[in-house]
C-alpha cells in the first residue's frame, strides 16, 4: 500500500473506494468530499480517481488493484474471500495509521472492506455506507446488507438502490447533484436535431439500443443525429466500441452516427437536442440530471432511477429494452424540445443542485462524528 505523508490531523473521514477509473459514483464521491470540513483521506487503486482527489486536496492511501467483480467462474468465487480479506487488511492498516473520525465505505466492494476492516471488539471509528448501486447476484446481496447492516447510516443515490437493498436498515436518500453554473441552459442548435447518448462505452448502458432507436426514429425524423460521446473503460468496453462502428456504417446510419467522442459533458449537452439514456436499470443516472440543468429534455427507460429523475414535464419515459419505444420516445422530445427546455432547468433547480446535496451529506457526517 503506497501512503501518501502523513497528515496533521486525523481526518474527518476516510472514503473507502475500489474503483481506479472516474465514472459517475466516483465523480459524486469528489464532491461530496468537497463539501466536508476539514482534511479528507482516500484509500483507492491508483488511477484517474486518485489522481483527481490529489489535486482536489485529498489525502490518498493507494490501494493494490485487484478483480472489481463478485462473480465469475468458480474458481474466481472461490477466491473472493481471499481478496476481501486481502482488502480489508489493507484499510484497517489504513485506520490505524490516520485515525480517521468515520470510515466510509463507497458502493460495495467498499463497504466490504471497510466493514471487515473495523469488525471486532474494541473502539472503532464509525461506519457510512455509500450505496451506489443495484445489487447482483444472491451471494453479493446476502454479503451487502450484512456489512450495512454494520453501518450507522446507509445513504442511497436514489430510492429505487433503497428499495432494492431491502428494509430494516438506516437507510436515507441523497440524490447527487449538479453543478447548476457548470450545466446552464443555452438556445437550441440550429440545424439537424442531434441525440446525445452520454456515458461510458459499457454493456449494461445499452448503447447498441441507442442506434437502434436512431435508426427506427430517422424515418420520421430524417434529419436525426445521433452521437455516443464516451469512451471504452475496458477490453469488453473496446470490442463493443469496435461493433458500434459497425453498424453506425451500415446504410441506415451512415453519416447519421458519431461515436467514440469523451468530451466535455456540458459542451455536448449544448451542442445536442435532447439526451437519450438506454440502460433497462440505471441505479440513478446523473448524466440525466445533467441534461435537465442544461435544458435538455430526457428520453429514458421506465425503470430505476429515472423515474426519479425525469417526469412528463421534461420528458419521455418508454419501456426498457425496446427500440421501438425508445424511438416514440426520442421523436417526442426531439420535436418538443423547445417546450420542454424551460421546465427541465426548472426540475434541476428544484432537485439537483449540487450544494443542497453536499449540505446534506455533510449534515450527516457531522452527525455521526459529532463535533470536530
Amino acid at each position: 500500500m503506497v501512503v501518501s505523508p502523513a497528515l496533521a490531523t486525523p481526518p474527518q473521514a476516510l472514503f473507502v473506494s475500489y474503483a481506479a477509473v472516474l465514472g459517475g459514483a466516483e465523480r459524486i464521491l469528489l464532491d461530496q468530499a468537497a463539501a466536508l470540513e476539514g482534511p479528507v483521506a482516500l484509500a483507492c487503486p491508483e488511477g484517474e480517481l486518485a489522481a483527481r482527489a490529489r489535486e482536489q486536496g485529498i489525502h490518498v492511501l493507494a490501494l493494490r488493484p485487484r478483480r472489481a467483480e463478485l462473480r465469475g467462474s468458480v474458481r474466481h468465487r472461490l477466491a473472493a474471500p481471499l481478496r476481501l480479506a486481502a482488502q480489508s487488511r489493507e484499510v484497517r492498516r489504513a485506520v490505524a495509521q490516520l485515525q480517521p473520525r468515520c470510515v466510509i465505505g463507497w458502493s460495495m466492494r467498499g463497504l466490504l472492506g471497510a466493514a471487515g476492516a473495523l469488525a471486532g471488539k474494541g473502539e472503532r471509528p464509525p461506519l457510512i455506507f455509500q450505496h451506489n448501486d443495484l445489487l447482483p447476484s444472491p451471494g453479493v446481496v446476502r454479503a451487502v446488507r450484512s456489512a450495512a447492516a454494520r453501518a450507522e447510516r446507509v445513504v442511497c443515490l436514489s430510492r429505487a438502490i433503497a428499495d432494492d437493498l431491502g428494509s430494516g436498515l438506516p437507510v436515507m436518500v441523497v440524490h447527487p447533484g449538479v453543478d447548476l453554473e457548470r450545466f446552464t441552459p443555452s438556445p437550441l442548435p440550429a440545424g439537424a436535431p442531434e441525440a446525445l447518448v452520454l456515458g461510458a462505452i459499457v454493456p449494461w448502458k445499452r448503447p447498441g439500443l441507442a442506434l437502434e432507436a436512431a435508426a427506427i426514429a430517422s424515418i420520421k425524423l430524417p434529419e436525426l443525429r445521433i452521437r455516443l460521446a464516451g469512451a471504452p473503460l475496458d477490453v469488453a468496453g473496446s470490442e463493443l466500441a469496435r461493433t458500434l462502428a459497425r453498424r453506425a456504417a451500415e446504410p441506415d446510419l451512415a453519416g447519421r452516427a458519431r461515436l467514440g467522442e469523451p468530451i466535455d459533458a456540458s459542451d455536448a449537452l449544448a451542442r445536442s437536442t435532447c439526451l437519450l439514456h438506454c440502460a433497462d436499470a440505471e441505479p440513478f443516472g446523473l448524466a440525466m440530471a445533467e441534461a435537465l440543468a442544461s435544458g435538455r429534455p430526457v428520453a429514458a427507460p421506465r425503470a430505476g432511477g429515472a423515474l426519479e429523475i425525469v417526469d412528463h414535464s421534461c420528458g419521455v419515459l418508454y419501456e426498457p429494452g425496446s427500440a421501438e419505444a425508445a424511438a416514440a420516445a426520442l421523436v417526442e422530445v426531439t420535436r418538443r424540445a423547445p417546450e420542454l427546455a424551460g421546465p427541465a432547468r426548472e426540475r434541476a433547480e428544484r432537485l439537483f443542485d449540487r450544494r443542497v446535496s453536499q449540505r446534506r451529506f455533510r449534515e450527516l457526517v457531522d452527525e455521526v462524528t459529532g463535533p470536530g
